[in-house]
């Protein structure tokens, strides 16, 4: 009777296990040392060197260079970067007017460093959370992992219209669908949400 008992527990318990949502795993390498982004022109290079350390106080440094008329690279900033350990991803505008850095490592879609815009002189311009773009029914629908949100589909620089355009990841249990954001490349603005 005891037998029985305890086997009825665990099928009830290992039944509700299976009812619970899946919870999937991120698997990160770490960060490489460092990375370097090339503007569409070839004229800037944009060069993200990680911490090292996931608790650094040091932070991780960006430096730009840029190709002056003689096709000579020089350097225009070297800075510490908004981002603890490294940012996951970056884009350099044509002649390095601008750069944007995208999510923390290990935490992608999480914290104030999602999408930062720094200016020609490495200084911030403006840096932007998760929350502070998507309403929470948005933010509801991006797909998740137990370490990151991963929201972001595809990045597009139109220097043209000076515009930097981020096509945001949105599902739910039937479809899923992109959300376009707009954001000013001159002061980092949204312009369409």
């Amino acid at each position: 009777m005891k037998l029985r008992r305890s086997l009825c527990s665990i099928f009830f318990l290992l039944s509700l296990f299976c009812l619970l949502p899946a919870a999937h795993a991120d698997s990160w390498l770490p960060p490489k040392p460092s990375v370097t982004y090339e503007s569409s022109a070839g004229d800037a290079r944009f060069t993200v060197t990680a911490s090292g350390r996931t608790n650094s106080l040091v932070g991780c440094r960006g430096t730009l260079l840029v190709k002056n008329y003689g096709s000579q690279w020089h350097q225009l900033w070297d800075k510490p970067l908004q981002n603890s350990l490294s940012p996951v991803t970056a884009v350099v505008a044509d002649g390095g007017w601008r750069v944007i850095t995208f999510d923390n490592y290990y935490s992608a879609g999480y914290g104030d460093e999602v999408i930062v815009f720094y200016s020609e002189t490495g200084d911030l311009i403006r840096k932007y959370s998760l929350e502070a773009l998507l309403s929470k029914e948005e933010l509801a629908r991006v797909p998740r992992s137990v370490s990151s949100r991963w929201w972001r589909s595809q990045v597009r620089l139109d220097e043209a219209l000076g515009i930097l355009i981020v096509d945001v990841v949105q599902s739910s249990a039937d479809k899923r669908f992109i959300k376009s954001i707009s954001f000013n490349l001159a002061d980092g603005g949204v312009l369409s949400p």
